[in-house]
């Protein structure tokens, strides 16, 4: 299916097992390439005789008349029945077992040899060509990769011809041609022939020369597998899955297998310490001892005891000379101690952490090894040593700036990838229960984070808006969103209250001096105060009042003075040419 369709062997498992389980096809993770004796083949062809894709074809082949078997078909599909990459394997893999069951494909190749005595050496010249005489399994199979092998492109064996499919002239043994140098005006490559009866016509088809091998293709890849005895026809899939997950390798173009920085380093360093880690030989017997036992050859307990002794031996040796790796990774790449710069303090070590750039943003303790992903779609920045309130966190806060005008949250880097059940939104009384999921579920989890290298996409505040940095911060609801209204962490001289969950920006009148959030709460709405400072010409109160202290949910005279912008996620750089956003008024009355 790779070479055929362009579906890579895990998908394509996962498609197969879906149409196993729907009943269109037999057990896909099999071994077996033969038929047992028990089969009904032809009652297995009956069943799509009425398929208007191969149909006309099966009823004339009927006519001419393990474990698990080879994958088959168990019973048709109509056109329309199936849609997308179950239609494709479906297809494929009906084709294949009608063409399994057919009559071998007719050749008729030809080719002849001339020489030109003057030459010497040089003046051998063939021609060649193929005829189809009986198309046989051809005239369903569709695919020409299943049809016939491949040539090697690298080799230069002057046997192994290029073949076309095109007749040949009839020529007899020992016939002499005669030709003629081309004249010297002449621009042709061709060689000319004197017009005289039987002629022909010589040019250089092509040159060839020894290339370097390209890359390996996944079904390349499947047949040195299968070849090497590494793993199995149900495993095969997964190895090359995991590898592309594990940023080893990486599917390029044509469906090759590129293999990363890291996946060379990695290869590189086991054979610098113990080369039978990584060569076929120790996986290829392991597979073998398995077949023994299903054959009742060897008992289980002295094969697992066996591998047991031989591993722990190897890991041993391993952990022993691990500094050899680490000199290998270190002189490929880069220590993250080397490349960030002090950023914030750790709340558990008092160390400062180091800050990455990335891709991805993240921190790191390079005391202990402990690296903190940051939220990514923003950009993080230093907030003066303020602390996270959070008992027993105690981490330096940073600043986190989204969206377009910026809007800017507190940010605690532990709290962040620690967030507790008590902040989230549906904490009230009973905590949360917790999603159940499998050990396949938490692997791709796992597998996930492991190649976004934890980046997490924030467009918002990065915190819940029960979490104690952002409570001691909010101020009013925002009408139009789940969010609340917090006043942003730039503070002056701009003074401005931000959505946590929306684009939108409530500035304070120009002249406003300071804005302070209070631990006082307002008694009906449960929200906390703020004293706002005003200059004398920029107050909004009609007694003239230049300090206040009030609630910004219950004062209308305060929200009729506040200018409300709604503006974009996408950050600065992102958006060119600014752009106003959706609207810009006067009062909270939209």
């Amino acid at each position: 299916c790779s070479k055929a369709l362009g579906i890579g062997p895990h998908a394509t498992m996962h498609k197969a097992e879906q149409l196993y389980l729907s009943g269109y096809l037999s057990y896909p993770r099999t071994e077996s390439s033969a038929y047992p004796k028990s089969f009904d083949i032809m009652g297995t062809l009956r069943q799509q005789a009425d398929d208007g894709r191969w149909g006309s074809y099966v009823r004339a082949l009927i006519q001419e008349g393990g474990d698990h078997p080879p994958i088959t078909p168990c019973r048709a599909a109509r056109g329309g029945e199936l849609h997308g990459d179950l239609a494709r394997v479906y297809d494929l893999v009906v084709r294949h077992f009608i063409a399994s069951v057919s009559q071998d494909a007719v050749w008729k190749s030809t080719q002849v040899q001339f020489e030109i005595e003057v030459l010497e050496d040089k003046g051998l010249f063939s021609v060649s060509g193929k005829e189809l005489v009986s198309p046989g399994f051809l005239a369903v199979l569709l695919h020409k990769e299943y049809g016939e092998e491949e040539r090697d492109p690298h080799s230069l064996d002057p046997d192994e011809e290029d073949e076309e499919v095109r007749s040949v002239p009839e020529f007899r043994e020992g016939e002499l041609i005669p030709i003629s140098q081309a004249s010297s005006g002449s621009s042709s490559g061709n060689v000319q022939v004197i017009p005289t009866g039987s002629y022909a016509t010589l040019n250089i088809k092509k040159e060839r020369k020894t290339t370097p091998p390209t890359h390996l293709t996944e079904s390349e890849l499947i047949s040195l597998m299968e070849k090497n005895g590494i793993g199995t026809d149900a495993s095969i899939a997964t190895h090359i899955e995991n590898v592309l997950k594990r940023n080893y390798a990486e599917l390029i173009t044509g469906r090759k297998l590129l293999p990363s920085k890291l996946g060379l380093v990695l290869v590189q360093g086991y054979h610098f310490i113990d080369s039978s880690l990584v060569l076929p030989q120790v996986r290829s017997d392991i597979e073998n001892q398995c077949g023994r036992i299903a054959k009742g050859l060897a008992s289980k307990e002295d094969v697992v005891q066996n591998a047991i002794k031989t591993f722990r031996g190897k890991f041993d040796f391993f952990v022993e000379n691990i500094n050899k790796m680490d000199i290998l990774f270190g002189s490929s790449f880069a220590k993250l101690e080397d490349v960030g710069k002090p950023f914030t303090r750790c709340g558990l070590s008092r160390r400062y952490l180091q800050y990455i750039m990335g891709p991805p943003t993240r921190l790191y303790n390079k005391y202990t090894e402990t690296v903190y992903p940051m939220p990514g779609g923003g950009a993080v920045k230093q907030w003066t040593g303020r602390k996270c309130t959070v008992p027993d966190c105690n981490f330096e806060l940073c600043m986190y700036s989204v969206g377009n005008p910026e809007r800017t949250f507190p940010l605690c880097p532990y709290c962040f990838n620690n967030p507790r059940r008590e902040w989230m939104p549906n904490s009230e009384g009973e905590a949360p229960q917790p999603e159940v999921q499998d050990d396949d579920e938490e692997d791709k989890k796992k597998e996930e984070n492991i190649r976004s290298g934890g980046r997490k996409l924030v467009l918002e505040c990065p915190h819940p808006d029960l979490h104690p940095i952002v409570e001691e911060l909010t101020v009013a609801p925002d009408p139009d969103s789940d969010g609340v209204l917090v006043l942003d962490t730039h503070f002056g001289p701009k003074w401005r209250l931000v959505s946590t969950k929306d684009p939108t920006i409530v500035y304070f009148p120009k002249g406003t001096e300071r804005v302070t959030v209070l631990d006082k709460r307002d008694e009906e709405l449960g929200f906390r105060m703020i004293r706002v400072e005003f200059n004398a010409e920029s107050t909004p109160y009609k007694d003239g009042t230049l300090k206040k202290v009030t609630c910004f949910a219950a004062d209308e005279e305060l929200q009729n003075a506040v200018r409300v912008y709604h503006g974009s996620e996408r950050t600065k750089m992102a958006r060119r040419g600014g752009g106003r956003g959706r609207g810009r008024g006067r009062g909270r009355g939209r």
